[in-house]
């Protein structure tokens, strides 16, 4: 129930199953602060409940109106500002919640909004990473209620909209929700709305990021890509700047894919910096004739002969300074700081070949205005041309350069740059979204969007994907002063480097709730597989793939890798939409992180669980995952098959009892016992059943165990059956049977040889011993 206090000037809600929350209201208007106190207050007649605040000075009304669902413990507010008087106001923040205390305990951990790719970590109140405010909302829980509690906005496209709260040793203080209007006037007789506040109180915080998700999708219909984009871009191995043709390595790895990795789906060329003259972002409709000497026309064409769509890196915001024409020519629609000297994005650019010069010599990067229509027809210029010569791809980058305050403080972050060019229009995620949504129109609705390095929720509604973290498995080239990896191409041996499994996958977990319900998220970046990559490092990365349900570029040579480490690619294919649940994501805050993603399968065949541990630690790793944490029964028996080892670890109950050596991963699947034989396991792809087996069925009146699957032509693999220690085969030919030694069950492997249609299948009989 929500209510209103009028002697306490608070709202109080109490659901049905959770602890109640008491807040206050307030807001700027004209740089001063205005609270309930200082308001004509009535409650209207519509319910739950319907507030109007009536401020004398300025001439100011905010009317409210709250929906509630108690049984799930949710209120949202939405509301509106009415200029009454004469003259503009100012608007800065206006706060729907401020509580001077959350009903949460001193072991209460918090998953903030974080802005950009920054990592998706889980933090203990007090954490000294913990930042001073997040973005849109924040989600806490305190294990010992279990309380969640979820304080934020599911509306924020046009206000920046942050969460702040100062953390004791008892609990959460001085929660503050705000959506900031940034000085934006309100002019006279005018009506604006407020983002709406959201407010979900209960027991569970991994349904309360859901219900947000599904909430802003519900109000903004976002774009959802069809299929899950696999392409190449190379660089872990491979140097097209120093050392070959970019050209002829592109070539050659996409007739290598047509040879080595038919049937996959690999659709799209990723071509990063090496097509701009000088590699000089701003220099979009150029072209390096020294890296692609036959022309974006011709590479455009020998790309299509072969089945693959060229795509492109952008950074849609930035002008480098060694543009002289291009920065003539927007010299006004460039952003700027107070002083009205130019606005310095970034202070050097070391990318291609900008990493030999001298340090003083390297282009600085400046910012468009994303309200400025000169910045806005240059970036329409360019996409628009782009795609008419055929680009179906983008990765826009550094986004940070036009989100202004949308990032964390800080000169780079674009928090202390001085007025946008058209006042009417929000600075922050408005004229973020303005100018994104150009971008969207002009590079067409057939091309992918894949967003990074700058707000990620904000680019809701116009990105197809937004890269959920940093760089995860991605090369450098071989110049010198180009990046910390030189004298080499690629790091190994260093998981928690900001590049690396840990960060990725902290990242992967912290933003699961977004996927396939906001955009694609782009949570595994660049597959990178190949020696001399450690197995297990190569193993591990294969595994994030196969489980984070989005895209993929590969990193590697795949004319020259090994077959091997080839494999271990295909064996993440094809992809599965979903993404892998975080059980622990809320048990393992800062400086630990999740270990333990889930999937349940259900195919029309069977159903069976998934389960990976990961253990990036120096030592091994013993961790009991309960069943009943993975929504299994804790009194039934399991039978568990390890993809990596290809082992049956036999049968379990309550309890599966992961040992992981150090640096390496675990991928389990489980399935109910029954006293028949059962599908165990697969050697072909990770998630061992849900992509590749079509049909799987036991014939009890034959005693027949048969099934089929579906690969590319020409593919070979195993599947593996469990049979009870009272049966034996009478077909034996062409199956590998063994004996479990420790309940004398059998262990049967059948070969799968893929014909011209990607048809395999399999057929077992049994007879009683």
């Amino acid at each position: 129930m929500l209510t209103y206090d009028s002697s306490e000037k608070s709202l109080r809600y109490a659901p049905a199953n959770g602890p109640a929350v008491v807040w206050r209201l307030a807001l700027e208007a004209n740089g001063r602060e205005l609270d309930a106190a200082q308001a004509e207050v009535k409650i209207g007649a519509s319910r739950p409940l319907a507030l109007t605040l009536r401020f004398a000075e300025p001439n100011l009304s905010w009317v409210l109106n709250a929906e509630t669902d108690d049984a799930s413990g949710l209120v949202s507010l939405r509301s509106t500002l009415e200029n009454h008087g004469t003259a503009p106001i100012t608007l800065g923040r206006v706060w729907p919640f401020r509580a001077e205390t959350l009903p949460l305990g001193s072991t209460t951990v918090y998953l903030p909004g974080q802005p950009g790719q920054q990592e998706r970590v889980v933090l203990r109140l007090g954490d000294a990473i913990s930042p001073a405010g997040s973005k849109i909302k924040n989600q806490y829980f305190d294990p010992t209620g279990p309380t969640a509690i979820q304080v934020g906005f599911t509306t924020y496209l046009r206000n920046d909209t942050e969460v702040h709260h100062r953390a004791t040793a008892t609990g959460v203080q001085d929660v503050a929700a705000q959506a900031d209007f940034a000085g934006w006037q309100l002019a006279p007789g005018a009506v604006t709305p407020v983002e709406t506040f959201t407010l979900q109180v209960g027991g569970d915080p991994h349904a309360q990021l859901d219900r947000w998700a599904e909430i802003v999708a519900a109000q903004v219909k976002p774009r959802l890509w069809p299929t899950t984009p696999l392409g190449w871009v190379g660089w872990s191995w491979v140097d097209g700047f120093n050392v070959e043709t970019y050209e002829e390595v592109v070539l050659r790895n996409c007739a290598a894919m047509n040879r080595r990795l038919a049937g996959f789906g690999f659709e799209y060329v990723w071509v990063s910096i090496a097509n701009l003259p000088g590699a000089q972002p701003g220099a979009w409709t150029g072209w390096n004739t020294k890296n692609f000497p036959s022309g974006p026309e011709e590479l455009v064409r020998r790309l299509r002969e072969l089945g693959f769509k060229l795509g492109l890196w952008c950074g849609p915001f930035w002008i480098s300074s060694h543009l002289k024409a291009e920065m003539k020519e927007l010299e006004d629609a460039l952003v700027r700081n107070p002083d009205g000297t130019l606005f310095v994005s970034l202070e050097r650019w070391n990318f291609g070949e900008n990493g030999r010069l001298p340090m003083n010599e390297r282009p600085v990067l400046y910012a468009l205005d994303p309200t400025h229509p000169k910045a806005l027809a240059f970036m329409a210029k360019a996409f628009t041309y782009n795609r008419e010569r055929g680009v179906r791809y983008y990765m826009i980058d550094f986004l940070y350069a036009g989100g202004g305050k949308l990032n964390r403080p800080g000169p780079q972050a674009g928090a202390n740059h001085g007025p946008f060019h058209d006042p009417g229009i929000v600075p922050g995620a408005e004229s973020f979204q303005h100018a994104l949504k150009v971008i969207r129109q002009a590079a067409g609705p057939e091309t992918y969007l894949l967003a990074s390095t700058g707000p990620t929720l904000h680019t809701v509604g116009v990105a197809d994907a937004v890269r959920t973290g940093a760089d995860f498995g991605e090369g450098r080239s071989l110049t010198p002063g180009g990046s910390s990896f030189y004298p080499a191409t690629y790091m190994v041996n260093k998981a928690s480097s900001w590049n690396g499994c840990v960060p990725a996958l902290r990242n992967q977990a912290g933003a699961r709730y977004t996927h396939r319900r906001l955009y694609l998220n782009d949570a595994g970046n660049v597959l990178t597989v190949d020696q001399p990559l450690p197995l297990s490092d190569a193993r591990t990365h294969a595994t994030m793939h196969a489980l984070c349900g989005g895209p993929s570029m590969l990193g590697d040579d795949v004319d020259r890798m090994a077959e091997a480490r080839l494999a271990l690619i295909k064996k993440t294919l094809p992809r599965a939409t979903e993404v892998a649940f975080p059980v622990d994501l809320f048990d393992s805050p800062f400086p630990d992180h999740p270990k333990i993603f889930h999937r349940r399968i259900e195919k029309p065949w069977g159903r069976f669980d998934v389960v990976a541990v990961y253990n990036f630690a120096a030592e091994e790793l013993r961790l009991p995952v309960v069943l009943t944490r993975l929504g299994l029964a804790a009194d039934t028996e399991y039978l568990v098959w390890e993809f990596w080892d290809e082992r049956c670890v036999g049968r379990i109950r309550g309890s599966l009892d992961a040992v992981v050596p150090a640096g390496t991963v675990k991928v389990y699947r489980l399935v109910r016992a029954e006293s028949r034989p059962l599908l165990l396991g697969t050697d072909m792809h990770v998630l061992m059943g849900e992509m590749e087996i079509t049909a799987c069925d036991w014939d009890p009146a034959t005693s027949t165990f048969s099934g089929r699957a579906k690969r590319p032509p020409g593919e070979q693999g195993s599947v593996f059956i469990h049979a009870p220690n009272n049966v034996r085969v009478t077909n034996p030919r062409g199956h590998w049977i063994a004996k479990d030694g420790r309940d004398q069950s059998l262990i049967i492997r059948c070969a799968l040889n893929f014909d011209a249609n990607g048809e395999a299948g399999w057929s077992v009989s049994f007879a009683a011993l």
